[in-house]
């Protein structure tokens, strides 16, 4: 699966270029709230979570780029198969918390995935 998104650069009055990628790779390194998430805490969202933020169309996000798409959303089929892909590939090495998949709003789930995963916080604690 591939998706077209224009890219805001990190700084500076630009409207950035466009770009076609694979879906996986944009959820990974462009997706403006998801990709900490998936980068720092190394997991994946459930299907509501990932439908809201494709569902926004993107965002600026100041002096840290951003990411502008058309608004879509993802079947069940589709979220299978990208779930399937991104789980069990190593590159991504990511995990699955099935209790954070309750939480129905974005910005909780991120709140609550950053608070649970976050590398710092859990070093800071050793």
């Amino acid at each position: 699966m591939q998706i077209n998104i224009q890219l805001l650069p990190a700084v500076g009055a630009s409207h950035g270029y466009w770009e076609i990628m694979d879906f996986n790779e944009f959820l990974m390194w462009h997706s403006p709230r998801l990709s900490s998430c998936l980068n720092y805490c190394l997991q994946f969202p459930p299907i509501h979570i990932l439908n809201e933020e494709l569902l926004s169309g993107g965002r600026d996000m100041g002096m840290s780029g951003g990411a502008y798409w058309k608004a879509f959303q993802i079947t069940e089929d589709e979220y299978i198969t990208i779930k399937e892909e991104m789980l069990t590939d190593p590159k991504y090495n990511l995990n699955y918390d099935e209790e954070l998949a309750e939480l129905n709003i974005l910005k909780k789930w991120c709140s609550k995935v950053l608070t649970k995963y976050n590398s710092r916080k859990r070093e800071q604690s050793s």
